[in-house]
This record gives C-alpha cells, sequence and structure tokens, in this order.
C-alpha cells in the first residue's frame, strides 16, 4: 500500500515533511474471545476545560474505565513525569531528551497499565498522550528534526503483543489567548516552565494539535471549549458514544 498523503494543516510551521507516517499499528481488538475496552486521550491545551471534562467522566464511569495521564499514570512513569515537568531543570535539557523522557513514561504506561486493563475488558481514558507531544514539543517549541523519530518511538511504543495505539483522541480546542489568558490567572494550579511561553507558542501548539489530527489515522474530535461546560459534556458523550462507549 502506497504512504498516506499528507493534508496540510494551515498555518502548520513544518509544511515540508515528507515522512512515511506509519500511523497505523497492527492491533489485536479480542484476547481469548472477549472484548477489549477502548482506549481514549483527552487532549487539549492547558486552559481548555480537559480536566473538568474528564472529572466528570470519573462520576460516570466508575466502573468500566480506568482513568490515568501522561506522563504519568503508574508510580515509575511518575517518577519520569516529576523530572520533566516539574524539575527547574528541566528546562535546561535538550529536546531530544524531552521526547526521550516523554516517550519512556509512555512506555513504562502502556506495558504496566494500558495494556492489561484493555485485556480485561476496561476502558482507559488518558488525560493526554502522543497527541501533546507531537503539539507542544516538536510543533509548539519547532523541533521539526525530531518528527522522523517521534514516528518511529510511536511505533515502538504501540506495536507488539497486546499493545495498541489510541482509538479515538478527544481534543478540547481552544483559540490561543483565551488558553494562555487562563493559564497565566489560573491560581489552582502549579505553573510549569511550559506554561510561561508567548502568545505565538500557544498558537503553534494548537496548530500542532490539528496538524496530528491531519495524519493520524484514528478518529480526532475537536469539541469547542468556549462553550458551556454542560454542552462540552454533552459533546463528549456524543463522541464516545460513536465509539460505541457509553457510561453505565
Amino acid at each position: 500500500m502506497p504512504p498516506r498523503r499528507h493534508r496540510s494543516s494551515r498555518g502548520f510551521p513544518f509544511p515540508s515533511f515528507r515522512i512515511r507516517w506509519p500511523w497505523t499499528v497492527h492491533q489485536i481488538n479480542t484476547q481469548g474471545g472477549s472484548v477489549m475496552g477502548k482506549y481514549v486521550i483527552f487532549d487539549g491545551m492547558d486552559g481548555s476545560g480537559k480536566g473538568t471534562q474528564i472529572d466528570v467522566l470519573k462520576e460516570r464511569f466508575v466502573d468500566t474505565a480506568v482513568f490515568t495521564r501522561e506522563p504519568g499514570g503508574t508510580p515509575f512513569a511518575e517518577e519520569i513525569r516529576k523530572i520533566v515537568r516539574d524539575n527547574p531543570l528541566a528546562e535546561r535539557s535538550t529536546a531530544l531528551g524531552n521526547l526521550l523522557l516523554f516517550f519512556a513514561a509512555r512506555e513504562e504506561l502502556q506495558h504496566n497499565l494500558v495494556a492489561p486493563m484493555l485485556r480485561v475488558g476496561k476502558h482507559v481514558f488518558s488525560d493526554r498522550g502522543d497527541s501533546s507531544t507531537f503539539a507542544f514539543q516538536l510543533c509548539g517549541e519547532q523541533h521539526k528534526e525530531l518528527c522522523s523519530l517521534f514516528v518511529d518511538l510511536r511505533q515502538l511504543v504501540f506495536s507488539g503483543p497486546g499493545r495498541r495505539s489510541p482509538d479515538l483522541y478527544v481534543v478540547f480546542d481552544l483559540p490561543a489567548g483565551i488558553a494562555r489568558e487562563r493559564v497565566m490567572r489560573d491560581t489552582s494550579r502549579a505553573t510549569t516552565h511550559f506554561d510561561m511561553r508567548d502568545l505565538a507558542y500557544y498558537e503553534r501548539v494548537r496548530e500542532g494539535f490539528r496538524a496530528f489530527a491531519s495524519r493520524i489515522e484514528a478518529p480526532v474530535a475537536f469539541i469547542d471549549a468556549t462553550l458551556p461546560r454542560e454542552e462540552v459534556h454533552n459533546r463528549v458523550l456524543e463522541v464516545l458514544a460513536t465509539k460505541e462507549i457509553f457510561p453505565m
């Protein structure tokens, strides 16, 4: 099969990419005849209300879904999170170093949480995923030279026995200016070095999510995060229903 042709994303900072994107990872959807759970990534810029929506979903999917986050989700992956996000020295790291750390945490999460939970029929809902790595590190920070490595690492992490790439991505979309303003005035969360960026960075990140969606085989649903919370949540449930994921 010839490589999939890229659909350009307007304003995407790396329009000259000519990379084979093996986004389609061979997956096994059943294990011993039992139906596997679905793997869903919830993503978007900080300030989009993503965390609020996930909290509501936790109340609706008490027994049918496992909630996790990236980076993190297991004891070892949480230690990597402390290094890459919370350690003030992280901003001195190279782009390559950060990319490898994010994928190290992702590999740990896949092996010790995602794959086992999917095999026993649990849905896995993750706060962020590889879509964030692409949007923030590659696009926001303008490191197109790492794109081929991103593709290779993604293939390694999501392939292999019992592994699978996400079934669905839900991106809470928000204009860059609104996202940055919300982050700057949110006193309920600790500010990281990722937050202290200019407006152009936030704009590149937003375009990065759209560029990711144009290259991925899995469905990516963009939800307008400027809408009232109740309407946003109803749209989330509608999107989940398209993958036959219903609250109990």
